[in-house]
């Protein structure tokens, strides 16, 4: 006998309302879960194929029960219905307050608590009967969805394994038998490029034709070697940083694409993975996780103009980033150093001298500033514990294990500091590349450091060993004899105006 066809649930309506705002009656742009996916021998990550990853299905789809063997392995269902189905809907969210600094969690009132999603997008929350947390719907008083849990060092929530979830396995296995009716629609969300066919007035001699459909292309690039290039939604007339990174955080699926000739006969093959897994400030913020919330959009901005050679996205610039996120992924040594290491992205600040003194000053640009990248900054919220206990004392010592203590954590090798008391100093270096920094640090209250001119320069080199330990000085010697050293400044800032802040500038300060 054939199965009923079961009646289409109606899924919960929730307009998410509460007192962070009005109701949104807009549909929400939801944010698919990136799949992790190699190309072309840059990630060999295994991947999930797209259509795994589809759960909204056209409405002719039916459910078929299936009487299964006794000794059958049965897979665990979750019981919950997919993260995405608890996204706020983007309005929302500029009305909600900021994350804690400890928890991530967006308060808004004692019974509305809200967090953002490693993979994109912000979920309300509740307490289950275990007191975890799990994402629940406005009009819920239980909470229905995923359980979450805060990644470690961050202000970012993911749903946590179901291996670690779910409490037991299911009794049923429901396969979905997909309708004739369904052809026509599947290959929108398996192969979304399919549906970027640009209209006929639209099409030129530069554009591609893949399986009898023509394709726009992104802007090839510097690298006339390159053998990838990228289709692109025609749609998205022009890639700069701000609409990329909305692509990638809002709408996942619609990025670029590679393709590439493929022998013998060189006909075009387009690459189904997504060149990118999350956002381009994604990809800072997880490596370099201390950093500022206006810093890492600061580095990713900087990042994609020196990839891409301008404000504009290219297949040669997009190759470029792919390869350097992959190079932080594998540890790999970096291709092309400067954009691998936000330290070598920093502009060099000049001093100035003073008339009426031997001073020289340089005077730091305005912290986190969103814009252009002139210093970075490290947020003390991020490492609460370290900067109370430093604050203490502030003393030359304890600001030294401090900022080692930050840098570390952030992915770089610093040599162990040195006893001395005067003039702080740490040397530094980034396994990826071969330059070497020298680090001198320094408690500012205000925007200038002052320079005493007469220890400078002559006789830093013979003070060397008595600022950092042999091992340093010597790595130090070699690198400047080598030209890969690098002068940078540091240390803590206390302004008025503004939150206190970790701070690392590049000077023209050359002392040896």
């Amino acid at each position: 006998m054939s199965p009923k066809r079961p009646t289409r649930p109606k899924p919960a309506t929730s307009s998410q309302e509460s007192n962070v705002g009005i109701r949104d009656s807009t549909i929400p742009i939801i944010s698919r879960p990136p799949p992790t996916a190699p190309h072309h021998g840059i990630d060999a990550t295994p991947t999930i194929a797209p259509r795994e990853l589809v759960h909204t299905y056209p409405e002719h789809s039916v459910l078929e029960i299936v009487d299964l063997p006794a000794d059958t392995l049965i897979t665990p269902v979750a019981p919950h219905m997919p993260i995405d189905q608890y996204f706020l809907p983007p309005r929302l969210l500029t009305r909600l307050p900021d994350p804690d600094p400890r928890s991530g969690i967006r308060s808004a009132g004692a019974l509305r608590h809200y967090v953002d999603l490693q993979e994109g997008g912000t979920v309300l929350v509740g307490n289950d009967a275990e007191n975890g947390f799990r994402a629940r719907l406005a009009s819920e008083i239980n909470p229905s969805g995923p359980r979450l849990e805060q990644i470690e060092g961050s202000l970012q929530w993911r749903v946590r394994s179901r291996a670690e979830t779910d409490d037991a396995p299911s009794t049923l296995f429901i396969s979905r038998v997909p309708m004739p009716q369904d052809a026509a629609t599947s290959g929108q969300w398996a192969d979304p490029w399919r549906q970027w066919e640009p209209p006929l007035h639209h099409r030129s001699p530069d554009d591609i034709i893949v399986d009898g459909i023509h394709y726009k292309l992104l802007p090839r690039g510097t690298d006339a070697g390159d053998p990838i290039v990228y289709i692109k939604n025609p749609e998205h007339m022009i890639y700069d940083f701000a609409l990329l990174e909305r692509v990638l955080r809002r709408d996942f699926m619609q990025q670029p694409r590679g393709a590439i000739r493929v022998p013998p006969a060189f006909h075009w093959e387009i690459d189904p993975n997504p060149p990118f897994q999350q956002p381009l400030t994604d990809y800072v913020a997880n490596r370099f996780p201390q950093l500022s919330q206006t810093t890492v959009r600061n580095v990713a901005r900087h990042q994609f103009v020196l990839a891409n050679g301008g404000d504009i996205a290219t297949g040669s610039g997009l190759t470029r980033l792919r390869q350097t996120f992959n190079d932080w992924r594998m540890g790999n040594d970096a291709l092309r150093p400067e954009l691998a290491d936000p330290l070598l992205m920093l502009p060099i600040l000049h001093t100035s001298s003073n008339a009426h003194s031997n001073d020289l000053t340089l005077e730091l640009p305005t912290p986190n500033t969103d814009g252009s990248l002139q210093r970075l900054d490290f947020d003390p919220e991020r490492f609460r514990p370290q900067w109370r206990n430093y604050m203490l004392t502030q003393s030359a010592v304890d600001l030294k294990r401090f900022m080692a203590y930050v840098l570390r954590h952030n992915g770089y090798e610093v040599f162990d500091p040195s006893r001395a008391t005067v003039y702080p100093t740490l040397v530094l270096r980034q396994k990826m590349h071969d330059f070497v920094y020298c680090l001198s640090l320094y408690r500012v209250r205000g925007r200038k450091i002052h320079r005493l001119t007469n220890l400078e320069p002559n006789n830093f080199d013979a003070r060397l060993e008595h600022l950092v330990d042999p091992p340093a000085a010597q790595v130090v010697r070699e690198a400047h004899a080598q030209n890969r050293l690098i002068w940078l400044k540091g240390g803590s800032q206390i302004l008025a105006s503004h939150a206190d802040t970790v701070f690392i500038v590049r000077d023209n300060d050359a002392r040896l």
